[in-house]
């Protein structure tokens, strides 16, 4: 309907002063306005252009019959030619860039346009509605026409909705960042208001009143070349080329937007000096309008100031994107601590980067950059070296790459890496501050001295062998002394040569030990020098030594504590009835479930037949039976599930995961629990989260665990669940195995990023007492909980141990009827912490 009804009122306007005769005019706005009806809207508009077409051939012509019909489909397919040129080229409304300007010049003014300029007259004149002699004018004053229509109008209506869309996706980003009354205001005029001290209202201001004078002058000079009759009488010379210059100044200073107003705003004041007998394009002889001058002169300046608002536009966007790149760079710098320097070998000129500056810790305007000014910062006993390389670099060409230390004036000394690539005229060289890996090396050589006195020096066996042969690449004197033989006997031979075990018993550990599994707290017989069998107590962890994959094992002898190895066989059995206990239960989940599901599908297929047999006193009985055993079925589930985990028959699958699509899935079904109580669900997540590397699976099941038993013991209050990230100091987790960089395995981490899961609800809540006992199994509150709200009892201890086997953890705060807050904290990467079995 805004279509037709814009549609019809330019063809007003066409009318009344636009309209050379019956057939032409002087431009045709609704062209442009077709083009950009089907740009904002597609194709689904195309009703509207045709009704608007159909109008005005009757409006204009009488036509009604088959010419009508010509003109309306030459009208529909010149502007969805158009459009669909335009959108296969990757068409933008902004005509910020050339590629946008020449595609509205060409493919949807020149060519698009020839289509009903061409079949319109073609149709008139079978019919005999024009002669053959003026069809070349037609064809000419419509194609022009339909042209200009589109360049004159289309950049005015696209660049000004842009704009107007920015601005107002602008708007809302602030009103919902701001809350405030005010937010309503552009952002650059929130800004103003806010800082009023700053005075950023005067850059802003000069913009104004820049603008305004630009206005004035142009339609000053617009009235002057064009309406004014006292000119026609005073100046004979031609002047309508005189605006040119002010179309240039907007052009380059106000953009695709000030440069189509100004084509409108020109053309305006040619058609109504034409209008008025005046100005550049009146035949003063016989008083008729020069009809193609003025639309030649249209036609070019539209396309002059298009084309260069376009350059300058897409200039400005490459001069933008270089300075975000150069400032990029200059970020990426600061955060790896890498500066560089310059030297011009034939100027004998030299440059320093920002960085270079702070790894110095200098001012870059207290020093001068040369060669002499960067050896000051050198260590005294590594300068020689470095003037060295730099030496050779400018008389030789010769590229370097050296560690050398550096005195800053603040009297700290770093270590610093060089890499340094040489041409004929320049040096460019690389200066990174890598002060805390040095240290870090320093460091592990500590380590491994400190390592060689403790293997020396504990009471315990340790043993390294190669991983495939069972080689003897070291031992400590414990171990000699507890087997009775001498350093010389062991090392490079096997174990099979020293006959410490039984194969038997030995190869089975060796198999599992290929797999990458580390063994602890194994028990194994070995065979004394002497043949006396003893018991040991081991240890083995696979270790990479000179990227031979070797073992390191740690041996205690425990033949004298026989009565404790009793014992610990008593505690073993006992596991392992429970262990047999839970792998029951975890093997019997298809035979409870199966019948189960059985007899929901049943009670549901009941329920239709009774509805449909109109058996209605049956429905609710069958209801309560497929409730009674969905039930029963979230009771067996949690019973299993629970079961698994004791058995050690939990599987994790990893995978990438976007957090606010698992908030989404989860909200989505938790919302109907919560409803059900009138409570209020609540999500409050922090910015910027993004992926998480973990079991989906195991991270939604525990969400649903906690927001269900919040939504189950809260009535008619609320619930929130809040989502933030946070790094955590490595040292801060020490029960946790050793977290390590997924980009460089290598690389211990010093932080480890955490998912912060906290739900909060204004339930019940829970007294000390409870809050102790909460993540036991087969627990609740008290007996009247259990009997008022059911359940096993097993929800949060699934949850518990989920999020500890997936390297987090989970806690609880609460008190009694305020509510409780339950907060999971879950690792980002789950492949930087503990392995998933």
């Amino acid at each position: 309907m805004v279509a037709l009804l814009v549609y019809l009122g330019l063809i007003w306007i066409t009318i009344e002063t636009l309209m050379l005769n019956a057939m032409e005019a002087i431009f045709w706005p609704a062209a442009g306005w077709s083009l950009v009806v089907f740009i904002w809207w597609g194709g689904k508009c195309w009703p509207g252009i045709i009704l608007g077409a159909l109008f005005s051939n009757y409006w204009l012509t009488g036509h009604s019959g088959y010419l009508g019909l010509i003109w309306t489909l030459g009208t529909l397919l010149e502007a969805g030619a158009g459009w669909l040129m335009l959108k296969r080229i990757g068409f933008s409304p902004a005509l910020a860039r050339l590629k946008d300007v020449l595609g509205l010049a060409i493919l949807a003014g020149a060519l698009s346009s020839l289509i009903n300029s061409t079949i319109t007259p073609i149709a008139l004149l079978i019919a005999g509605e024009i002669k053959s002699d003026t069809f070349a004018d037609i064809w000419v004053t419509w194609w022009l026409g339909d042209t200009i229509g589109v360049l004159l109008l289309a950049p005015v209506l696209l660049t000004w909705a842009n704009r107007f869309n920015i601005k107002y996706q602008q708007t809302r980003d602030l009103q919902g960042s701001t809350g405030n009354h005010w937010s309503w205001l552009l952002p650059e005029s929130w800004e103003i208001l806010k800082n009023p001290k700053k005075k950023l209202w005067l850059p802003k201001l000069f913009s104004y009143l820049e603008i305004g004078s630009w206005l004035v002058l142009f339609s000053a000079l617009n009235w002057f070349v064009f309406c004014s009759r006292t000119r026609v009488l005073t100046i004979h010379y031609p002047l309508e080329y005189l605006p040119f210059p002010l179309l240039v100044w907007a052009s380059l200073r106000f953009g695709q937007r000030g440069t189509a107003i100004a084509h409108l705003l020109t053309a305006t004041f040619a058609v109504w000096g034409v209008l008025r007998g005046s100005g550049p394009f009146m035949d003063n002889l016989n008083e008729n309008p020069q009809v193609f001058s003025l639309q030649a002169f249209i036609l070019v300046m539209t396309i002059t100031g298009l084309f260069l608002a376009g350059a300058v536009e897409e200039r400005q966007t490459v001069e933008a994107s270089l300075r975000s790149g150069e400032a990029s760079l200059a970020t990426a710098q600061r955060i790896a601590k890498l500066g560089h320097w310059e030297l011009d070998i034939r100027r004998l000129t030299c440059s320093w980067s920002d960085q270079l500056y702070r790894i110095f810790g200098v001012n870059p305007d207290q020093v001068t950059p040369s060669i002499d000014s960067f050896m000051q910062y050198i260590h005294p006993l590594d300068r020689l070296r470095v003037e060295t390389a730099i030496s050779q670099a400018i008389s030789e060409q010769i590229p370097y790459s050296i560690d050398y230390r550096i005195a800053r004036p603040d009297g700290q000394e770093r270590f610093v890496v060089e890499q340094a690539i040489v041409t004929t005229t320049h040096i460019t060289s690389t200066v990174q501050d890598i002060t805390e890996r040095k240290r870090a090396e320093i460091a592990l050589r500590a380590s491994e001295e400190r390592f060689s006195r403790v293997f020396k020096a504990s009471p315990i066996g340790i043993i390294i062998t190669t991983a495939q042969e069972g080689r003897f690449v070291d031992v400590n004197d414990s171990f000699l002394r507890q087997l009775g033989w001498s350093r010389e006997q062991v090392i490079d031979r096997t174990f099979e040569d020293l006959q410490m075990w039984d194969p038997d018993q030995i190869n089975p550990i060796f198999k599992r030990l290929t797999n990458g599994d580390r063994l602890s707290n194994l028990t194994v017989e070995v065979r004394h020098k002497s043949g006396a069998i003893r018991d040991w107590l081991i240890a083995i962890e696979p270790i990479q030594l000179e990227n031979t994959p070797c073992l390191l094992t740690l041996a205690s002898d425990i033949t004298e504590h026989k009565q404790a190895e009793e014992l610990r066989r008593a505690k073993e059995a006992a596991e392992q009835a429970n262990q047999a206990k839970s792998l029951f239960l975890a093997n019997m989940s298809h035979e409870l479930r199966t019948p189960l599901n059985a007899i929901l599908g049943y009670s549901e297929l009941l329920q239709e037949d009774a509805q449909d047999i109109g058996q209605d006193d049956f429905v609710a009985d069958l209801k309560n039976i497929h409730v009674a055993g969905q039930h029963l079925l979230t009771l067996i589930s949690d019973i299993i599930d629970f079961s698994k985990i004791e058995a050690g028959r939990i599987n994790f699958h990893l995978e990438k995961c976007q957090i606010n699509t698992l908030l989404w899935e989860v909200e989505t079904t938790i919302a109907p629990l919560a409803e059900k109580n009138h409570n209020q669900l609540t999500l409050e997540v922090a910015p910027g989260l993004d992926l998480m590397y973990t079991d989906v699976t195991k991270v939604r099941q525990s969400l649903l665990n906690l927001l269900s038993n919040a939504c189950k013991f809260t009535e008619q209050g609320q619930v929130i669940l809040r989502v933030w990230q946070q790094l955590i100091p490595a040292t801060d987790l020490p029960d946790l195995p050793i977290y390590h960089s997924p980009e460089s395995p290598s690389e211990t981490l010093s932080e480890i990023s955490f998912i912060f899961w906290q739900v909060q609800d204004t339930g019940i809540g829970m007294n000390e007492r409870q809050i102790a006992t909460v993540f036991s199994p087969f627990t609740q509150a008290d007996e009247s909980t259990t009997r008022k709200y059911g359940g096993t009892g097993l929800g949060l201890s699934i949850t518990h141990k989920l999020c500890q086997m997936m390297g987090g953890d989970l806690w609880v705060e609460s008190q009694l009827n305020q509510g409780s807050t339950l907060t999971m904290r879950l690792p980002q990467y789950m492949y930087q912490g503990k392995e998933a079995t």
